[in-house]
């Protein structure tokens, strides 16, 4: 005997990226004026991880607006000098933190980043090495990242992205801060694919190499 099983029709929506989403959030963290951005399908209920970035971020001065399944990002005033944070449930975020705090001129430390020296290269050393081709100072351990406080960024430099797309969108916003060149750039699509044109829409223009 057949047995059929009758599938009732539903509508489902699938939540969005958060790490995807941390990219943009650097965006407004660094923009230089009152700066607004709604991003479609996220949740406040959600379950990726990456989803404290809402939390991270409002120390880097980003508020997250909450409204029918969608969020906008607001820049305010509020700002850290200095911040710690543990990131062993969410490593995919530290190079954009990272970013972020070097173009905000904030010192930080990260830890529980042992899984970032296993990735499509080794992500400390690569962010230690851009970074500091920037001006910065970043001392590393085997699972976590120092960064000095900068008060300026060097312009024009050439951003090397090791084939690690998170290592291009990561350094793209900083250039809201200075000139500078991202190499390989269509290692993004990876994971994003419409990144550098999604750019484009918000007024952000990347050089890219």
């Amino acid at each position: 005997m057949k047995h059929h099983l009758k599938i009732s029709r539903q509508e489902i929506t699938i939540e969005s990226d958060w790490s995807s989403a941390s990219y943009l959030y650097s965006i407004v963290a660094l923009s230089k004026r009152d700066t607004r951005i709604s991003l479609k399908s996220f949740f406040t209920d959600s379950l990726q991880g990456d989803s404290v970035l809402a939390e991270i971020y409002k120390q880097f001065g980003v508020e997250t607006v909450y409204e029918n399944k969608a969020i906008t990002l607001i820049k305010t005033n509020s700002k850290l000098s200095k911040i710690n944070l543990n990131l062993i449930k969410t490593p995919d975020i530290a190079q954009t933190v990272a970013v972020c705090c070097f173009g905000l001129g904030i010192a930080c430390t990260l830890s529980g980043l042992h899984t970032l020296k296993i990735k499509e290269t080794d992500r400390l050393v690569a962010l230690k090495i851009e970074i500091e081709k920037l001006g910065g100072q970043v001392q590393l351990t085997d699972d976590s990242l120092h960064l000095m406080a900068s008060k300026s960024i060097k312009e024009d430099i050439k951003i090397k992205t090791y084939n690690d797309h998170r290592m291009a969108m990561a350094f793209a916003p900083l250039v809201l801060k200075v000139p500078i060149n991202i190499l390989e750039p269509n290692v993004v699509t990876k994971s994003y694919a419409t990144f550098w044109k999604d750019l484009l829409k918000i007024g952000v223009k990347a050089q890219l190499k």
